[in-house]
C-alpha cells in the first residue's frame, strides 16, 4: 500500500475506480454534527464509494479528543504496512480542526464530508455539498499542501479571533447548537452583545504593537459561513491576515456586524486588516480565543504560521 504525500495529485482519471491511492479511507464521523436532515449523507457517500470498490472504515467520536486519536491509530498502521490512504472528516469545522491536529506535518490526504453548522471550510475550497461531487472530490480531487495557524502550539485551519466572536462561541449552548443550527449563534450574539463591555487589546504582528476591541486572525477569506472578513486570505499563502475591529462599544459592535452581513465591513474606517506570520495577544485577563469555532485557548497566546501542513483534497476538476 502507497502512503504517498502526493496523493490525487495527477490528473482526475474518468474511472475512479483506477485511482490505486483512494482505494482505502478511514471516515471521522461526529454524530452531533449539523442538523438530522445532514445525517443521511454520511451513509450515502459510504454507499457510493463502496460501490465504486473503495473500502470504508468509519469511526465515530463520541468526545474531544478522539478524532485525533483515530489518526494516530491510522499512522501507527500505516507504520505497520497497513492503514487507509485518505482521512475524511465527517463532521463540522470542529471536527476538521480536530482532525487536522492529528494529520499536520503527516503524508495523509483530508478529504471533507461536510455535515455541520456551517462548513466553511468546504465553501472556502468550493466544495459543493451533493454527494456526487463529493464522491468525486474524495475520489478524483488533487490533494493540495495547505497553510495552517497555531494557537500556543494547537493548529487552526480557517480562523482565530478574540473579542466579540470569541465571546458568542463560547456562550453558544451546544444542546442548541445540535437542535436549531445557526440560530444557536443567533441567540449567543443576541446575548453577548446585550451584555457587551467594552475593551481594547494589544495585539502584536511582526513586532508591530496595534489596539482592537476585537480581532479576528484569518487563514481563510470566509469567515461564519460565506461572509468576507479577510478578501486576500487564502490556505495556500503562508500569511496570517489580522482583521482589526478598531473601535469599542456595543453599537459599534453593531455596525461591525452589519459591515460583515452587508459585505461593505472594508469600507469601514475603524476596520482594516493587516498581514503578518506571528502574532501576539497578551492581557491581564484570561479571555476566550476561539479557532475554527471553537474555543481552543485563552489569553495570552502566540498565534503564528505553523510549520506544519496538510495535504486537503480539493474538489475534482469539473465538479
Amino acid at each position: 500500500m502507497r502512503t504517498n504525500s502526493n496523493h490525487g495529485a495527477g490528473a482526475p482519471t474518468e474511472d475512479p475506480r483506477t485511482e490505486p491511492d483512494r482505494r482505502r479511507v478511514l471516515i471521522i464521523h461526529n454524530p452531533n454534527a449539523g442538523r438530522r436532515r445532514r445525517r443521511g449523507r454520511l451513509q450515502a457517500v459510504i454507499t457510493e464509494l463502496e460501490r465504486l470498490g473503495v473500502i470504508v472504515e468509519v469511526k465515530a467520536t463520541a468526545g474531544a479528543g478522539d478524532a485525533e486519536r483515530f489518526v494516530r491509530t491510522a499512522y501507527a498502521e500505516i507504520a505497520a504496512g497497513d492503514g487507509p490512504n485518505v482521512v475524511i472528516a465527517a463532521g463540522g469545522d470542529g471536527t476538521v480542526n480536530e482532525v487536522v491536529n492529528g494529520l499536520a506535518g503527516g503524508p495523509i490526504p483530508l478529504a471533507l464530508l461536510p455535515m455541520g453548522t456551517a462548513n466553511v471550510l468546504a465553501a472556502e475550497i468550493g466544495l459543493k455539498e451533493t454527494i456526487p461531487d463529493i464522491v468525486r472530490a474524495i475520489m478524483q480531487g488533487p490533494a493540495v499542501p495547505i497553510y495552517l495557524g497555531d494557537i500556543n502550539g494547537r493548529r487552526f485551519t480557517l480562523m482565530a479571533g478574540v473579542g466579540l466572536d470569541a465571546d458568542v462561541v463560547a456562550s453558544v449552548n451546544p444542546r442548541l447548537k445540535r437542535a436549531a443550527g445557526k440560530f444557536a449563534y443567533v441567540a449567543a450574539t443576541l446575548q453577548r452583545w446585550l451584555n457587551y463591555r467594552s475593551h481594547r487589546f494589544q495585539i502584536e504582528i511582526d513586532g508591530v504593537m496595534h489596539s482592537a476591541a476585537a480581532a479576528v486572525i484569518a487563514n481563510g477569506h470566509y469567515y461564519g459561513g460565506r461572509f468576507v472578513c479577510a478578501d486576500e486570505a487564502r490556505l495556500t499563502d503562508p500569511h496570517l491576515h489580522v482583521c482589526l475591529f478598531e473601535k469599542p462599544g456595543r453599537w459599534q459592535a453593531a455596525c461591525y456586524m452589519l459591515g460583515l452581513f452587508g459585505g461593505f465591513l472594508p469600507r469601514m474606517s475603524n476596520y482594516r486588516v493587516v498581514t503578518g506570520r506571528e502574532i501576539a495577544i497578551r492581557d491581564d485577563g484570561a479571555h476566550p480565543v476561539q479557532g475554527d469555532g471553537d474555543v481552543i485557548a485563552r489569553l495570552p497566546v502566540l498565534i503564528r504560521i505553523s510549520d506544519q501542513m496538510v495535504p486537503l483534497i480539493m474538489p475534482a476538476a469539473g465538479g
